[in-house]
């Protein structure tokens, strides 16, 4: 359990492979007219709501073991994410500012901002990556004014739209947009120097009017080995009036 809601709590950095150089969460770009009319579409399809509640239910396999676990998940947008083992028995608490999380099984916490994990794994990470990724976005926002970063359209695969973004970074994104409601179907992440690739899949369900994630499948690989994810939502309501309760056992040991 330790380790999967670790994981959990770290999701979107898995999409980014482990590089201390990452693209930007805000990427810039001319583009040309198909490019733009996919980022512009997409956009649109960001979904609008304050608060996401239900049930995630979390597996996780490195090659070696496979962990599955079923968890409350609640988010207020742009504001905080909470998700909660049965019976609180662990807790992960992702806002902006900081991340907490605390397991009883092995007496461990972990309270700080984002600079510690970033430094643990090696990249950045922050609210925003985490968020997009939950919610069927492209992590590495796009805006479709000049800048630095080059868009490529590439040929449709899997009936999917496609779009590789790369910059100074040497991290390269690939995004594959559904033709139907621009919601991504597909992410692609490559650092060939370092010999690191994830991969993300998608499906979708209908909450309300709103295209929201039903399965989140997650593939990260480098010359190590390969970790698979996948998240499973279930039972979503939108917009509830929700609680995030949030308190470290005293007792507990930090998280080495």
């Amino acid at each position: 359990m330790k380790k999967i809601l670790f994981i959990c709590l770290t999701a979107a950095t898995m999409i980014g492979c482990k590089s201390k150089q990452i693209v930007a969460s805000t990427t810039t770009a001319k583009l040309d007219t198909q490019s733009r009319e996919i980022v512009e579409n997409h956009l649109k399809s960001f979904p609008k709501f304050t608060t996401l509640s239900g049930s995630v239910q979390v597996t996780y396999n490195d090659g070696k073991s496979e962990q599955s676990l079923p968890l409350s998940f609640r988010m207020q947008k742009d504001k905080a994410i909470w998700l909660s083992a049965p019976l609180g028995i662990a807790k992960t608490y992702i806002t902006p500012e900081k991340a907490e999380y605390y397991n009883r099984l092995d007496n461990t916490y972990f309270s700080g901002d984002y600079a510690y994990i970033s430094k643990l794994l090696g990249i950045d990470v922050r609210f925003e990556e985490l968020q997009n990724l939950l919610l069927g976005n492209a992590v590495y926002r796009i805006n479709p004014t000049d800048g630095d970063a080059k868009i490529e359209h590439l040929p449709t695969e899997n009936n999917l739209y496609r779009l590789k973004v790369t910059g100074k970074s040497p991290i390269e994104a690939t995004y594959g947009f559904l033709p139907d409601s621009y919601k991504i179907g597909s992410t692609l992440i490559t650092n060939a120097a370092q010999g690191q690739k994830a991969t993300a899949a998608y499906t979708y369900q209908k909450v309300g009017e709103l295209l929201l994630p039903n399965t989140i499948k997650v593939v990260a690989s480098d010359k190590s080995g390969s970790t698979e994810i996948t998240l499973e939502f279930n039972s979503l309501e939108l917009n509830k009036e929700l609680k995030f309760p949030f308190n470290i056992p005293s007792g507990l040991k930090p998280l080495q």
